[in-house]
């Protein structure tokens, strides 16, 4: 039986390749996350984010294969980006790896038409059988961003006052899950629209992270120290107070991007509903 596998740079990475030589389905093994950038931002719990190139994706549809490489506390089995079967683990002493299997012809494809945002920021090749990852382009570091077009920016505002404009209604009902889920949504909406602004004030081959990572260093000025007022705590009161802050916020970093672009900004909504966060209305 396989013991537990030691945190540490060769541990995970040194039991994945031996056990990957074993299988000959296996052709080649990459890294990617902040372990293969080697920019200064692994820390102690980061994840090892490891990809298994092979000729049967099949064969790793369920998590059973994961058992080969060490005690499992607990795993979960997702679809990945490109369609392939993905396993999250949590190894026994804490290592967490999240794998990806993935048909080895896509490495033929990003040596033809280059490399995808993944690969892009950067990519390890640990084992590579027979050469099928030999062509890969480098990594730059950086993936282009894209500014809005007025229809998806009017499209993100329509969606965020439209959300926004529930909360009210569910505090008024008592309904204070419901009206933090829809105040999560709000929260993503704003997200983009933190990005959006940070590319309309430094340019468009500014570095924009994904999902907020990094948020505090790419952010425009000030938008960061603005934030905490946008979170609230578990109560109808205080949920709507943050939900003002929200709106604010939103509606000042789409105002700015909405004039440096030439975008029409939706006046009416934001008019007809921000009046309604003041207070919970009565039923």
């Amino acid at each position: 039986m396989l013991g537990m596998i030691a945190e540490t740079e060769d541990g995970i990475v040194g039991r994945v390749l031996e056990w990957a030589r074993q299988q000959q389905d296996i052709q080649a093994v990459l890294r990617t996350g902040s372990r293969a950038r080697h920019d200064g931002t692994v820390d102690a719990f980061s994840d090892h984010d490891i990809e298994l190139y092979t000729t049967d994706t099949d064969r790793y549809e369920d998590g059973a294969w994961v058992e080969g490489l060490g005690p499992v506390v607990v795993q979960v089995g997702l679809e990945g980006p490109w369609e392939n079967p993905a396993r999250l683990v949590f190894f026994e002493g804490g290592v967490k790896v999240d794998f990806q299997v993935v048909p080895v012809d896509r490495l033929a494809k990003m040596t033809a038409e280059g490399l995808d945002d993944l690969h892009e920021r950067g990519y390890e090749i640990l084992w590579d059988r027979e050469g099928a990852a030999a062509g890969l382009p480098g990594a730059t570091g950086t993936v282009p961003a894209e500014l809005p077009d007025a229809e998806e920016f009017e499209e993100l505002c329509a969606e965020f006052w439209f959300e926004v404009a529930h909360l009210p209604r569910y505090l008024a009902r008592g309904e204070l899950w419901v009206a933090k889920s829809r105040d999560w949504t709000t929260k993503e909406l704003l997200e983009c629209m933190i990005e959006w602004h940070a590319l309309t004030r430094r340019g468009a081959d500014h570095d924009v992270w994904y999902g907020g990572t990094r948020m505090r260093r790419w952010a425009a000025p000030g938008v960061w120290d603005s934030l905490p007022e946008t979170f609230g705590d578990f109560t109808a009161d205080d949920t709507l107070r943050a939900a003002r802050a929200t709106a604010d916020l939103f509606a000042r970093l789409a105002r700015e991007v909405a004039d440096a672009h030439g975008f029409p900004y939706p006046d009416r909504a934001e008019h007809a509903i921000r009046p309604t966060l003041d207070r919970i209305p009565e039923l």
